[in-house]
């Protein structure tokens, strides 16, 4: 059996319900941004015409969601 490949499972599937805990904590449109970004992989130019939002806003809320969900998740 391979124990560490059993832990290193348990730890990603850890991190992966942390990382999707945190992301539902999170409030609107950063959820939308982020899950349209790295979800449905829409460009921040898409993402600004779909949400009435200019290119740059969209830049500086996935800049600043991204370091919320870093402080948010275990290292």
């Amino acid at each position: 059996m391979d124990h560490l490949g059993i832990v290193d499972d348990i730890l990603k599937e850890e991190t992966r319900c942390a990382l999707i805990a945190a992301i539902n904590a999170l409030g609107e449109p950063e959820r939308e941004i982020l899950i349209r970004r790295y979800y449905y992989e829409q460009k921040p130019k898409e993402i600004a015409l779909a949400l009435d939002m200019n290119v740059k806003q969209v830049d500086n809320r996935l800049y600043q969601t991204k370091l919320k969900l870093r402080e948010a998740l275990p290292n």
